[in-house]
């Protein structure tokens, strides 16, 4: 019997009564956000496991264990289901079904809680390594609201009695809503940055390269079938190329500390000025003022490694994971030297081992003798392939050697190799991989041995021959634009370090002094100049020919920091002007053979060590 004033049916004894509160069914949202978060979760944990690393065979485990609670607990619900459709004969097995779904849910939250705790850990890790994966996302998001949806579909389970699609929908929205926020923020906290406007002159000024003086050697130049080589390595935004620096540096003109103390990492020229790597990003430095232009930082994470293309217009930086936080995918984002826009991210590292042009990364392996070239962004789709023609080969066996196979120059690739008897230097365009010019040069004397080493403003290959016994016999100089013999070194039992395409540099020492000479392939009297003898570890001396004279820099280092002695002496001067620097020093963990940097820039010679904790610009 119903009465009128009454808001529910009167059922006899046992029986549930029919609820009618008008709003949320609680059992139904809290069914919506399990099943959200079910499926956020496990596309988190199929993520992660594809694209960063494994999981342990423990995870799986409990994974599948709170897989088949949840499994047990869908079945109890279609149950109760089946049974509040029936509303004929005693309700008390509905009562039943609904006991058995608060049971199932409440021991299916006591193993999803663990879980929900393990994604927000490391979430959690992730985000304070800088670098939050997608997956942690929504491995960790997705097992706390199915923990939360379980708790409350436990609590509120006499509400599935009754049918509520929008409940359903609420608790599914409100996953999926929460999910999104934090993906958004995964992408797009963890950056801080700044930008600068495009400098008129490096948006005006063209590159000019200046003439080289070409001698003939016994070599044969192939030129690019369409007559020209492959032009400048360009980015399409009208960047002038590198500047030389000054002719002569006498004083300290400027001092930049890194922020929060940090020390010096790396430095890179590009963009007309120098990049500094440092903890969790990078900074770019007016050469001129000694003033931050722009930043890029990623607050927790590690910058690992900065690169710059040959004409100084991009830089890919590789960031990964701080030591003890989630093992993350590395990420390479390409920034604009000039301005620090961001051109692309992503989430892959730099590729091992190969050169960076404007036109993409250029790998080469000497095993099988392919060289492959990849766009940017860098899609993992190669965009041309290059095999060596038939009888060449480029493996250590055959007497080839450099640091690595190919070389980058300041427009080409090149690629030292031996072809039947004769040894060869093949350059590429890195643009499409076509040939654009071929050295070669007979070798009658036993295995042919060729070291291939680049000018440091990329304009010129060195090549050192030896002879069976490792003796130095010949060292030539080919020029980048054509390939072709710029001259001979005269000292052929020494191998020479400092050369461009338009000279190298040599050394003697007599009496405690070094005297060094500039000479020109094209003959005549050399420029000389006289410091006193450095001696010490050779790895921490840099020389710089300047227009005016030499620059000749070497470190010290102590316990606690680094002093530079810089001595710049006029070509034809015995009286060098010097200047101490004490740049201060923190041990990093890379280590780093080089790591005296002796950097010309527009209007300044950059002077930075690696570890310590300033960069100096002289003028």
């Amino acid at each position: 019997m119903t009465h009128p004033d009454s808001d529910h049916d009167e059922t006899p004894s046992g029986q549930l009564p029919e609820r009618r509160v008008a709003g949320m069914r609680w059992g139904w949202f809290g069914a919506g956000l399990v099943i959200a978060g079910v499926g956020a979760a496990g596309w988190g944990h199929v993520l992660r496991w594809s694209l960063v690393e494994k999981p342990s065979v423990g995870t799986n485990i409990g994974l599948l264990l709170a897989a088949g609670l949840l499994l047990v607990l869908l079945a109890a619900l279609v149950r109760l289901a089946r049974r509040a459709a029936r509303p004929e004969g005693s309700l008390s097995p509905v009562s039943d079904a609904v006991d058995s779904v608060r049971e199932r849910a409440g021991l299916a939250v006591l193993v999803v809680i663990p879980f929900a705790l393990y994604g927000l850990v490391r979430l959690q890790r992730g985000s304070m390594g800088g670098l939050p994966e997608p997956g942690d996302v929504l491995f960790g998001l997705g097992m706390t609201f199915a923990a939360a949806g379980l708790a409350v579909l436990g609590r509120a389970a006499a509400d599935l009695t009754g049918r509520s699609l929008t409940s359903l929908c609420a608790g599914l929205l409100t996953v999926a809503a929460v999910a999104q926020a934090g993906l958004l923020a995964a992408e797009t906290l963890p950056v801080e940055a700044t930008t600068a406007a495009l400098p008129v002159e490096a948006a005006t000024a063209a590159s000019a390269m200046a003439p080289v003086t070409v001698t003939q050697g016994p070599s044969r130049v192939i030129p690019d079938p369409s007559g020209a080589g492959p032009g400048p390595s360009k980015v399409g935004t009208g960047h002038a190329a590198l500047s030389p620096g000054p002719a002569s540096v006498s004083k300290v003109a400027w001092r930049w500390r890194p922020p929060g103390g940090e020390p010096v990492r790396q430095v890179v020229a590009a963009g007309g000025h120098v990049v500094v790597r440092t903890f969790d990003g990078v900074v770019a430095v007016d050469s001129a003022t000694g003033r931050e232009r722009w930043h890029y930082r990623r607050p927790g994470a590690v910058a690992v490694e900065v690169v710059a293309t040959p004409d100084g217009g991009l830089v890919a930086v590789e960031f990964g994971s701080v030591r003890g936080a989630q093992k993350v995918r590395p990420r390479t984002v390409l920034l604009d030297a000039y301005t620090g826009e961001v051109r692309s991210e992503q989430a892959n590292g730099l590729r091992s081992n190969a050169a960076f042009t404007s036109y993409g990364f250029v790998t080469a392996d000497p095993d099988n003798g392919t060289v492959v070239g990849w766009g940017l962004p860098d899609t993992g789709e190669p965009v041309w392939s290059y095999r060596l023609p038939g009888g060449c080969h480029a493996d250590s066996e055959q007497g080839t050697r450099s640091e690595f196979w190919q070389v980058e120059l300041r427009d080409v690739i090149a690629l030292p190799v031996s072809c039947d008897r004769n040894v060869a230097v093949i350059a590429l365009n890195p643009r499409n991989g076509d040939e654009v010019w071929r050295y070669e040069r007979p070798w009658t004397d036993g295995k042919p041995d060729i070291e291939a080493d680049p000018a440091e403003d990329g304009s010129a290959l060195g090549l050192t021959f030896r002879d069976g016994d490792g003796t130095v016999t010949k060292e030539v100089v080919l020029a980048q634009e054509h390939g072709e013999d710029v001259g001979t070194v005269d000292s052929p039992a020494k191998v020479f370090q400092v050369f461009n395409a338009d000279g190298y540099l040599t050394e003697s020492d007599e009496s405690g002094r070094a005297t060094y000479g500039w000479e020109s392939y094209g003959g005549g009297e050399p420029k000389t100049a006289e410091l006193p003898a450095l001696g010490g570890d050779p790895w921490q001396v840099r020389h710089l020919p300047l227009k005016d004279g030499l620059l000749v820099a070497q470190a010290t280092v102590k316990a606690d920091t680094v002093s530079i002695g810089t001595h710049m002496a006029g070509w034809g001067m015995t009286e060098p002007r010097s200047i101490s620097i004490d740049m201060g020093y923190r041990q990093i963990v890379d280590f780093q053979r080089r790591a005296l940097n002796l950097i010309p820039v527009s209007g300044a010679v950059v002077v930075a060590y690696n570890g310590g904790a300033t960069v100096v610009g002289l003028a």
